[in-house]
């Protein structure tokens, strides 16, 4: 699982795609050390347990499976137990095939680790698990047929007391084999438990109740449930009265950099804007942007286990914020530095949106049809879409889709429109 950005830049496109805003800020923010070289000498491992769970998260992503193993010594219960709320969800549903991904390495290390392991998941999560990928019966229960089938393949657990039908497919049969196994080894009564409720409760039960619980631990990491992200989308108009910030920096949730790097400062106002704050001041705002995407990626479902997908919706945010900053401060340095550290970020996004929203009205209004296959044409689409886009021509001749990101980019819009518009 090697990851291409950490390896030195093949050519102009490689060195462009390293220094675009997003990446900047995945690596300020997201994943800002090297969980790799940390295992390479005893001074810097000590320090792994002290790292926030995204840090840690995003840092092992590009960790190869010898890695991981020597990893796991490292890691405390809670730091795993916020690896896998981060990777194992879909939406609401659980990734069985994610948690076997993580959780197979129980089998590999030593005991005390192994019950860290087990520990970390929690009783829910393997009740879920056993509950759909293995079907239980109980020895002794007179209406439950022990018999195999042929091409089943069982497994009786040591205490006599179920027979387990393991999945037909050969990888997740064996490291749930092993897995069943290495679990009664370690604790044995905790197995009998969550065997006997994956019996007893459904499925749905079992998913909604772990589901609340890595809710409530990943808002304490900065990342909030759908229902209360989906509040970034909310348009505000630029001459709106904003809320005035009483914002707290989180240092228990990462240890971010006083600055961004000046590769992007040409380019977003906001940026510029960072570089006008008082000394210390940036880290915050950086933190506060950290909350921002969270959201955003909250409410588009975009899973924080795919860094490609977090890049694009922190680019979304980004480019959100820098657009109504630059509507709301008409491109005035000095008002958008005191805008910024005076009001929320998600203020500027939601300002930025209404915008948005303005050009998809008339879009949708009435105007003449564009020639079919025309950029105008291909605008027009971008205009309309759930959240509008710019459309451009690239250097190939292709159309491509981008975030709106400034005024100008607005009024390019805007220019299309009055021509097409009857």
């Amino acid at each position: 699982m090697s990851d291409p950005h950490s390896t030195p830049a093949r050519g102009s496109q490689a060195l462009t795609r390293s220094h675009r805003p997003e990446e900047l800020i995945y690596r300020s923010i997201y994943a800002p050390v090297d969980v790799a070289e940390m295992l390479g000498s005893a001074e810097s491992r000590a320090l792994i347990r002290r790292l926030p769970v995204t840090h840690l998260f995003y840092g092992l992503q590009s960790l190869e499976e010898k890695q991981i193993v020597q990893l796991l010594a490292h890691v405390s219960e809670a730091q795993w137990q916020g690896v896998l709320d981060l990777d194992l969800w879909k939406k609401d549903r659980v990734d069985g095939t994610r948690f076997l991904f993580w959780q197979r390495h129980i089998g590999a290390v030593q005991g005390a680790i192994a019950r860290k392991l087990a520990r970390a998941a929690g009783p829910e999560l393997w009740e879920l698990v056993f509950k759909r990928l293995l079907r239980v019966r109980r020895r002794d229960d007179p209406d439950s047929d022990s018999g195999q089938l042929p091409g089943e393949s069982f497994l009786e657990t040591p205490d006599g007391g179920y027979f387990i039908l393991l999945p037909k497919h050969p990888e997740a049969n064996r490291i749930l084999r092993g897995l069943v196994l290495k679990l009664y080894e370690l604790d044995p009564e905790s197995v009998r438990v969550w065997l006997e409720e994956s019996l007893s409760r459904t499925s749905i039960e079992l998913e909604e109740e772990a589901y609340r619980s890595r809710r409530s631990r990943l808002e304490d990491k900065g990342f909030q449930d759908y229902f209360d992200a989906i509040e970034v989308y909310a348009p505000r108009a630029a001459a709106d009265e904003l809320p005035e910030k009483d914002w707290e920096i989180r240092s228990d949730i990462s240890t971010l950099p006083a600055m961004l790097p000046r590769t992007t400062q040409g380019r977003y106002l906001l940026f510029q804007a960072f570089e006008r704050t008082e000394p210390g001041g940036a880290s915050v705002l950086l933190e506060e942007l950290f909350f921002v995407c969270n959201k955003i990626l909250s409410a588009d479902r975009i899973s924080p286990a795919d860094p490609s997908h977090v890049k694009s919706g922190i680019r979304k945010a980004l480019c959100g914020i820098n657009l109504g900053l630059d509507c709301w401060s008409q491109g005035n340095l000095g008002l958008a530095a005191e805008g910024i550290q005076r009001y929320y970020l998600q203020s500027f996004f939601q300002i930025g949106y209404g915008q948005l929203l303005e050009l998809r009205e008339r879009a949708n209004g009435r105007m003449r049809q564009p020639e079919s296959g025309s950029l105008d044409e291909a605008a027009i689409e971008g205009f309309r879409r759930h959240y509008p886009m710019r459309t451009v021509l690239s250097s190939d001749r292709r159309i491509r889709r981008r975030f709106f990101r400034s005024r100008r980019d607005f009024y390019k819009a805007s220019r299309i429109l009055a021509r097409l518009e009857s």
